[in-house]
């Protein structure tokens, strides 16, 4: 598990570039001439979607444009002066956080052929499109609005009267609570993770954690500022009391690549698409990250599918809301899409939407997923969880002694390593919802949740 979460971090660090039949290349400048490049390529070529200026993006270069996902190099001592360190964890109680979603037991008997969680039967349950500006903080966005479409699809809205009838949430709190990358990368086996609030990219693997351990506060208590020309990330909170409207998730249900998947769980194509499908209409928007080829920032409209031989421009973190079987698109061609929703505005693409091929069933048995797709090696799937707000944290306090601490944390772990747990041993840790008669993750999860709201009580 630990080696798939190196891979998926070196994903999101690593500037990638390869060679493109299009010629758009990293010095390339977004203009009119650009786009006229790339929409000759797409019609000679067969691809269905059709690129035009963001007025946002109008005169930058393709490199200037990565920087939003998260490749930005610093003098090694101007990234010493301004990283603001805190906190430590391990790669072990992150990981027991997760709740690995099984597509074998857990899929909706009945899946339709498409499905949008804007509206679904009337009722929409996704957020405004939101715009991160010059800043690496997809994985904040991401992340964040994943919680809100959680919060309303889930129906937990109603524990949280400040937020109002439609959840905004903090990405500049969430983005401020970055992975310090150097501690992590040079520490033995992954197990100090330390914070950081430098601006160069982030993983939604960490700040899910985050969602739990810390919360989350509305956007108005820690508003986000896009165009702040900092490469660091600012604490401006501008409520004194924000501590009290704090939004704190139970767990994460976690889906993991399409290799891995497909090798280590013998998952059939069908199941593993399901799976994804089951995720989001159960639990809302699934938060996703794949590698960015550099005719993305000109999309506009259509399925996007890049040349064979893209120039890849760093990684990216989004949200699919939805999807759609046999779409009929500009070339004649039939693709099963999700619906994808960016963070980049919404004068970039379908109002800051646009549509993205599944892996084929081909790419899926093969194991050659391209690295565009979400699918691909490294590449996972969040989905937040909520419980009940009235549950009782006592509940975590395993040894009665009136707290919940590393004592209780200590003790489910044991139990969790036990490989024949007893009845009564199954009865007391088993505190996840739903109750399963085992122990797992999902537990670990909900003792996460349980000792946030201990310490909030003041035990």
């Amino acid at each position: 598990m630990k080696k798939t979460v190196f891979l998926l971090i070196s994903l999101l660090m690593t500037f990638v570039v390869l060679s493109m039949a299009s010629g758009i290349t990293v010095q390339t400048v977004i203009n009119q001439e650009t786009i006229n490049q790339i929409n000759s390529y797409n019609s000679s070529h067969g691809l269905p979607w059709v690129a035009k200026v963001d007025p946002k993006f109008e005169g930058k270069t393709i490199q200037q444009l990565s920087v939003m996902n998260g490749w930005r190099k610093l003098p090694k001592q101007m990234m010493m002066d301004i990283i603001t360190r805190h906190l430590t964890t391990t790669d072990n109680m992150i990981m027991g956080s997760y709740t690995l979603f099984n597509p074998l037991t857990m899929n909706e008997s009945s899946i339709p052929a498409s499905y949008d969680l804007r509206d679904v039967n009337g009722v929409s349950y996704v957020t405004p499109i939101k715009d991160q500006g010059w800043h690496g903080t997809c994985w904040a966005f991401s992340t964040v609005e994943t919680l809100e479409s959680a919060m309303m699809k889930q129906g937990v809205m109603g524990d949280y009267p400040f937020l109002g009838a439609t959840p905004v949430l903090s990405t500049q709190f969430t983005a401020y609570h970055d992975i310090d990358w150097d501690l992590l990368l040079s520490s033995l086996n992954g197990w100090a993770i330390q914070d950081s609030n430098l601006d160069v990219g982030g993983s939604q693997y960490f700040a899910m954690y985050n969602s739990i351990r810390y919360g989350t506060p509305p956007a108005t208590d820690f508003p986000y500022q896009a165009y702040e020309n900092t490469p660091w990330i600012s604490w401006n909170p501008q409520n004194p009391d924000w501590k009290k409207d704090l939004v704190h998730t139970t767990g994460t249900m976690l889906l993991l690549g399409a290799a891995t998947e497909k090798n280590y769980f013998n998952v059939d194509y069908d199941s593993y698409v399901n799976a994804i499908k089951t995720m989001i209409m159960r639990y809302g928007s699934v938060s996703v990250a794949y590698l960015v080829p550099a005719s993305f920032f000109s999309y506009k409209s259509g399925v996007f599918v890049p040349p064979a031989t893209p120039t890849y421009v760093g990684g990216h973190a989004v949200q699919i809301v939805g999807w759609i079987d046999n779409y009929l698109a500009s070339n004649g061609k039939t693709y099963n899409v999700w619906i994808v929703r960016n963070s980049w505005g919404t004068t970039w693409g379908m109002d800051g939407y646009w549509l993205q091929p599944m892996v084929t069933e081909n790419e899926y048995n093969s194991g050659k997923v391209p690295l565009w797709k979400f699918s691909a090696t490294g590449m996972w799937f969040y989905s937040p969880i909520f419980s009940p707000k009235n549950l009782d944290w006592e509940t975590a306090d395993f040894n009665n002694d009136g707290a919940v601490n590393m004592t209780d944390y200590n003790m489910l772990m044991n139990a969790l390593r036990e490989t024949s747990p007893s009845s009564s041993t199954i009865a007391k840790y088993d505190i996840g919802i739903p109750k399963d008669n085992r122990i797992d993750g999902n537990d670990v999860a909900e003792f996460m949740y349980l000792w946030n709201e201990a310490a909030k009580a003041g035990h």
